[in-house]
C-alpha cells in the first residue's frame, strides 16, 4: 500500500491505498513509458454529494469510496476498472489534491478514443459543467496538478512507490493554445466542463522538485 506526498499538498494514492478491488484485475495492455506523448483532461461528472461543495472532498474515506465505485461503474462497456489513468480530488484541507492512480502509466487506458495508448487520461473528479457545482478553486491548485504532470515527466518515482523511468515524451504533443488536451478536443462532448475548460491553459509540466 501506497500513500504518500509528491510535493506539499500533493498526496498520491496507489491502487491499494484507495482499496481497489483485487478480485477485478487491472485492465488494459502494457505500454512503453517512451509512447506517452500527451495529456487528455476529463471529468468524472461524479461529486462529493454528502456536502454543499460538491468539487471539493472533505473525507478521504469518501475518495476511496468514489474511486471504488469508479471501478465498476462502466463495467458492462469499459470493463471493471477504473478507464483513467489517474483521477485527482481537489481537497477542501489546506487546498490540497489527491491524486489516485486508476490504470496507472503504464497500461492503456478507457478514457478517449484513439488516444488510449499514447495518451495519459487525467480526470479531475468532479461536475464541471453544472453551475449547480460551482466552485471549483482551480487557482489554488493549478501549480498542484502542474507538479504531478510533471512528476510524471521528469522522475515517478518514490520509495513507497518503485522506481520508474520518466516520461520524457510527454507533452511534446499538444493544442495550440494548451499543454494539455482535453476530451472534447476529440469528441462532441461537454467533458470536461465550461467551468473547468477556461483554467485549463494555466497547466503544464512542472518538476515539482523546483517548487
Amino acid at each position: 500500500m501506497a500513500k504518500f506526498d509528491i510535493t506539499s499538498g500533493l498526496t498520491f494514492l496507489d491502487r491499494n491505498a484507495w482499496g481497489a478491488d483485487s478480485a477485478k484485475p487491472r485492465k488494459g495492455r502494457k505500454v512503453a513509458r517512451s509512447r506517452r506523448t500527451h495529456v487528455v483532461i476529463h471529468h468524472t461528472v461524479l461529486v462529493d454529494s454528502d456536502d454543499s461543495t460538491p468539487n471539493l472532498w472533505e473525507r478521504e474515506s469518501a475518495i476511496k469510496k468514489n474511486m471504488q465505485r469508479l471501478q465498476v461503474i462502466r463495467e458492462a462497456d469499459l470493463g471493471a476498472d477504473v478507464p483513467y489513468s489517474f483521477v485527482a480530488y481537489f481537497v477542501k484541507r489546506h487546498s490540497g489534491v489527491v491524486i489516485c492512480e486508476g490504470r496507472g502509466e503504464d497500461r492503456t487506458g478507457a478514457h478517449t478514443k484513439g488516444h488510449n495508448t499514447k495518451g495519459i487520461g487525467l480526470a479531475i473528479a468532479g461536475n464541471f459543467e453544472s453551475e449547480a457545482t460551482a466552485g471549483i478553486e482551480f487557482s489554488k491548485r493549478i501549480h498542484l496538478l502542474s507538479a504531478f504532470l510533471g512528476w510524471l515527466k521528469h522522475n515517478p518515482s518514490h520509495p513507497e512507490y518503485g522506481q520508474f523511468k520518466p516520461m520524457k515524451n510527454l507533452g511534446v504533443l499538444s493544442p495550440q493554445d494548451r499543454r494539455v488536451f482535453v476530451h472534447r478536443d476529440f469528441k462532441n462532448t461537454a467533458c470536461p466542463g465550461k467551468l473547468l475548460l477556461p483554467h485549463l491553459n494555466q497547466l503544464d509540466f512542472i518538476d515539482p522538485e523546483s517548487l
